[in-house]
């Protein structure tokens, strides 16, 4: 090609339709509303997930064990539709599958946003769970793995230019996504539990806030749907890919593909196995609690006048089998390895005799050789991340969240994760990679900020145990202008009754949440990146879909299982650092498990099936880079 195309090119430039092929062009105006797309989809997302917890809990009277493991596993219904999505968008395009996906998640946020006001709550406790289990879920599933391909698919990736405005595209993404965590839970989160003085009581604080979240995903949907004309849609391939891939699978097991080839066979069937025991788990946890089942003594009772009734606390199990519990662990885990351990070398996919030109035995290989990475990176980073959703800000919820005449919520403090994204992305990427490339004599390679990560990763949550115990040596808030936690367990709308917080600011919660927000740096935007041009181009929905599945799908999985183990329904009287201890230790098996994939045979597989430029893109200039 004799000329570089223009970086950011409007659709309808004359100019520049006259002089730069189509194929080359970068819409500046599609891609700019695929970001605000993603910035209202995430603050929807992220005003419920952040407080659905704390609405289960103290609304609908369910265990705090309990409460913990349904909001992961909202969040791993969430991430596990990915993979229809991923299918239906390689089926019939990634344009129809958005409009289609956002307009179900719509109804869902219609739904949620009925079913939390006020008067309602507790009847219509069916609808807020079928909302958001279902219809929030299976819609988030259709977009996540979709609009950020799409996004990329607007700026194509034919020239160097184009795939370095993909990398710059995907930060900017990831930077959209947390502009909208910012106004969920820098102002909308804290709506939920205080309301908002003049305008909205604090009995109706949850349906303005999922209100507003249900107008956002509508507002997105209206967006989307009204700049049509201006995108580039790539028509969907068919299923024939995937179902070639799922003949390799299956011929290479009845055709010598020997261990290797049956051991990712059961990883695969591991999967479906894993998540129905989750899921029994969690739903046959022990019915809500009424609201004289738990009662407790004030610690500030002896200070105070005695209240008219004695104050609550939800201590019961979180109810469900062990057994069960166990069997979801124990699949979860058989499933990780099995794929980890087979597709380390993926030469036992084995020639089909209908092979065709359009999805070749390598494309199969390249497809499968991708696997591995995407688990071990997902599992060893996201156990730690997922603290961020419960146990941060259940941490903070009894810690002192007085400030001025109002409480904040324990999930605000959420904010610190986005500010540092939005404060570290740029300062990374002008600032401190040119420093250490300059340095070393040679750029930061993927593999060096996704071990970075996942150390900070296991940092934030050391630091967050080091801080639950300073919280439960410090003594409790006792003043007589002083009441009980908005957001903690088994607080009760005349401010009678619930959990007293504690003389410590919950303001240090924001050290945890930071380190998160700086590890997502280092590894999110690289495993998208790595997740869009690993794939061969028929399956790249599909991958991205595998990635988003693990990261949130199946790391939530097992958090739920954790959480259900190691969670206790009381903080002041259980032990959360035992809950944060195992996700620091997965996080650094984690990284030693990295090392061994990528020295192995992976990182050799990955080098016959990937093109050069699809490992620069990714910033890795050898397979062993990776």
């Amino acid at each position: 090609m004799s000329g570089q195309p223009v970086l950011f090119t409007d659709t309808d430039s004359e100019s520049t339709a006259s002089s730069v092929p189509s194929e080359l062009k970068i819409r500046k105006l599609p891609v700019g509303i695929i970001l605000l797309v993603e910035l209202c989809e995430r603050l929807t997302y992220y005003t419920l997930a952040g407080t659905q917890k704390t609405y289960l809990q103290n609304q609908l009277d369910k265990a705090p064990s309990s409460s913990a493991a349904l909001n992961s596993v909202f969040s791993m219904l969430c991430y596990f539709w990915c993979i229809p999505g991923g299918l239906v968008a390689d089926s019939i395009g990634r344009y129809k599958t958005i409009i289609m996906a956002g307009s179900v998640y719509a109804v869902g946020t219609v739904c949620v946003g009925l079913a939390v006001v006020h008067d309602l709550q507790q009847s219509l406790g069916w609808l807020f769970m079928f909302g958001s289990l279902v219809l929030i879920a299976a819609g988030t599933g259709g977009i996540k793995p979709n609009i950020a391909n799409f996004g990329a698919d607007q700026i194509g990736d034919l020239t160097e230019r184009q795939r370095e405005c993909q990398k710059t595209f995907f930060s900017l993404f990831y930077l959209s996504i947390n502009v909208g965590v910012l106004v969920a839970f820098g102002f909308l989160t804290n709506i939920t539990t205080a309301g908002l003085p003049g305008v909205v009581s604090q009995a109706e604080g949850y349906s303005f806030a999922y209100g507003s979240g249900a107008a956002s995903m509508i507002l997105a949907v209206i967006l989307f749907v009204a700049f049509t004309s201006s995108y580039k849609r790539e028509a969907g391939s068919g299923l024939g890919p995937v179902k070639a891939l799922v003949k390799y699978q299956m011929h290479s097991v009845l055709n010598g593909g020997g261990w290797r080839a049956i051991m990712s066979l059961l990883g695969f069937l591991c999967l479906p196995c894993f998540f129905l025991c989750t899921l029994a788990s969690t739903l046959l946890a022990s019915p809500s609690h009424s609201a004289s089942s738990e009662v407790f003594v004030d610690p500030c009772a002896s200070q105070l006048a005695p209240a008219s009734a004695p104050p609550r606390m939800l201590h019961g199990g979180g109810g469900g089998s062990a057994l069960l519990d166990n069997a979801a662990l124990g699949l979860g885990s058989c499933a990780c390895i099995f794929l980890v351990v087979a597709n380390m070398s993926c030469t036992w996919v084995r020639e089909l005799n209908e092979e065709k030109a359009s999805f070749t035995s390598n494309d199969a290989k390249q497809f499968f050789a991708a696997i591995p990475m995407i688990i071990v990176v997902n599992i060893a980073f996201n156990l730690c991340y997922n603290s961020m959703n419960n146990a941060f800000p259940s941490q903070a919820c009894q810690m002192d969240l007085r400030l001025g005449n109002t409480q904040l919520n324990g999930a605000f403090f959420n904010i610190a994760d986005a500010f540092a994204i939005i404060i570290f992305t740029p300062l990374f990427e002008t600032c401190l990679y040119p420093m250490i490339a300059k340095i070393k004599g040679s750029p930061v390679r993927l593999g060096q900020k996704i071990i970075a990560g996942l150390l900070i990763a296991a940092a934030s949550n050391v630091s967050a145990a080091l801080l639950e115990d300073k919280r439960k040596a410090a003594p409790y808030l006792c003043g007589p202008d002083i009441g009980f936690s908005q957001c903690a367990p088994g607080y009760s709308e005349d401010g009678l009754e619930g959990t007293r917080m504690k003389d410590i600011s919950a303001f240090y919660i924001f050290l945890p949440f930071t380190l998160v927000g700086i590890a997502e740096i280092l590894v999110n935007p690289c495993m998208y990146c790595f997740s869009y041009e690993a794939a061969p181009m028929e399956l790249r929905s599909l991958l991205q879909a595998v990635n988003l599945f693990f990261s949130g799908s199946v790391s939530n999985a097992f958090t739920a299982v954790v959480a259900k183990m190691a969670y206790p329904n009381s903080l002041d009287d259980g032990n959360l650092n035992k809950y944060y201890y195992i996700n620091v230790v997965i996080s650094i098996l984690g990284i030693g498990v990295y090392f061994i994939v990528t020295r192995c045979n992976h990182g050799r597989e990955m080098k016959k099936v990937v093109k050069t430029e699809i490992m620069e893109a990714c910033g890795a200039e050898s397979d062993g880079e990776l």
